[in-house]
């Protein structure tokens, strides 16, 4: 393969991962489909040596050499629970690593744009981060119109189970109540590609606050209760970290809370389900019984489906403490009667495709092992952010979205989904990036 065809190639592919929050829209196919590509091209036509993997500037990188071993021991751990519940068949392991075996590819993703773009002096161009913001703008303005209208500029209405999905919006996203968690995930990537593009500082700051109220808006608009304190919590982190964007912050928040504060007066559906739907997970359920309201105290957390779930994930754990029961076995484990004893109230719905929380997903499915494994690769990982930040500051923006990915104390959807593992290669791959500077095109840290 000659040079100028590689180099034709590698541009493509390269200019392709700015377009993956577009097609992620369409699903999971067409991103997942980019991401091998480019893995298999660069590693088998471009890397001439495995070492290069986990070399950074002739030094181990850690994080990359972590992640690995994290997923040798995840597909070691889920067989040896075959074999051990005499479960080790064909059809089984089939199933198994049809579904887990590819999550490796999406470490050796980050490693190669890095390597296309220092192969063939790959600059960071405008075009890229402008199809990402205007990718971004569009989920706001569809989700917006669909809240307005009642289906989005497609026709999509929110459905749920086949019915009408009453207080919650799906977007573009067809039948998939998820805007709030793809604005939530993009959200700081956002600001940092607005921070990138816009030079003028009065700009930036006008952009930025239009941003912050219109998205912070959608994803209350949404219905996702989670998504909502999630970046509520990541604005306070900004907040806390951008000492010369405090009162641009304050001041979008006010108005943020304003129109908040005056849309859910006017949606009583969507204030139940924001708000007292909100106390309820907390142990307050604000109920109606005829025409008069009255407060419910509930036992604990553990009351509600999330703690059901979370309580059953727990006592899993306690049986498989060592290397869990295997990745995504908890849709399995949980039906058996031996769990029908633990505490929650709603123990008859505790079962469900993952415990919706990380860290109780990782503990009950992979163990002790596995969840140090996972602690090793958020420190391995802000370590690398600490070390990068001595040379960009701007990394800090990324540097949020790493702390709200790995929060430990909220409901979230399953770490390995295919969806996550997307969202989550494309942040590490922005990461690598900076750390390989190759953004340096645009201005540094104002």
């Amino acid at each position: 393969m000659n040079y100028k065809f590689q180099e034709k190639i590698s541009r493509i592919l390269f200019n392709a991962f700015f377009l993956i929050p577009f097609f992620t829209i369409l699903g999971p196919l067409i991103p997942d489909l980019i991401i091998s590509f480019t893995i298999i091209f660069t590693f088998i036509f471009l890397i001439p040596s495995s070492k290069e993997i986990f070399l950074n500037k002739n030094k181990i990188d850690y994080f990359i050499l972590t992640f690995f071993l994290f997923f040798i021991f995840i597909l070691f751990s889920s067989t040896i629970n075959f074999f051990i519940n005499g479960e080790l068949n064909f059809d089984n392991l089939k199933s198994y690593f049809s579904r887990s075996l590819f999550l490796f590819r999406f470490i050796f993703y980050p490693i190669s744009i890095v390597y296309l773009a220092k192969k063939f002096a790959f600059n960071v161009e405008k075009k890229n981060i402008i199809i990402f913001l205007l990718t971004i703008f569009f989920v706001i303005f569809d989700t917006l119109f669909q809240y307005f209208y009642g289906k989005d500029i497609f026709g999509f209405v929110p459905m749920e189970r086949d019915q009408l999905a009453v207080g919650r919006l799906s977007g573009p996203f067809g039948d998939e109540l998820i805007p709030g968690s793809y604005l939530m995930r993009y959200f700081f990537i956002t600001i940092f590609f607005l921070f990138l593009l816009i030079k003028r500082e009065i700009y930036f700051k006008i952009f930025f606050s239009i941003f912050l109220i219109l998205c912070l808006t959608t994803i209350v608009l949404t219905g996702e209760r989670s998504v909502t304190l999630l970046t509520l919590f990541g604005v306070l982190i900004f907040f806390i970290l951008f000492k010369k964007q405090r009162l641009i912050i304050l001041s979008g928040a006010f108005i943020f809370f304003l129109i908040s504060f005056y849309m859910l007066e006017n949606n009583p559906t969507l204030k139940q389900r924001v708000i007292n739907h909100s106390l309820h997970q907390f142990g307050i359920s604000l109920e109606k019984d005829g025409n008069k309201k009255h407060y419910k105290q509930i036992k604990s957390f553990i009351d509600s489906h999330y703690g059901a779930h979370w309580e059953t994930s727990f006592e899993i754990w306690k049986r498989n403490k060592i290397i869990g029961i295997g990745l995504k076995q908890f849709r399995n484990e949980c039906s058996k009667k031996l769990y029908d004893n633990i505490n929650s109230r709603l123990k008859s719905i505790r079962c469900a495709t993952h415990p919706h929380n990380t860290y109780l997903e990782v503990l009950s499915e992979t163990g002790l092992i596995g969840l140090i494994f996972f602690l090793l690769l958020l420190l391995t990982l802000l370590i690398k952010i600490y070390k990068i930040k001595s040379y960009d500051k701007s990394i800090k923006f990324l540097m949020i979205s790493v702390i709200l990915i790995f929060w430990p104390i909220i409901t979230t959807g399953s770490f390995f989904t295919n969806m996550t593992q997307i969202y989550f290669t494309f942040l590490l791959t922005i990461i690598f990036m900076i750390e390989n500077q190759i953004f340096n095109k645009f201005n540094q840290m104002k």
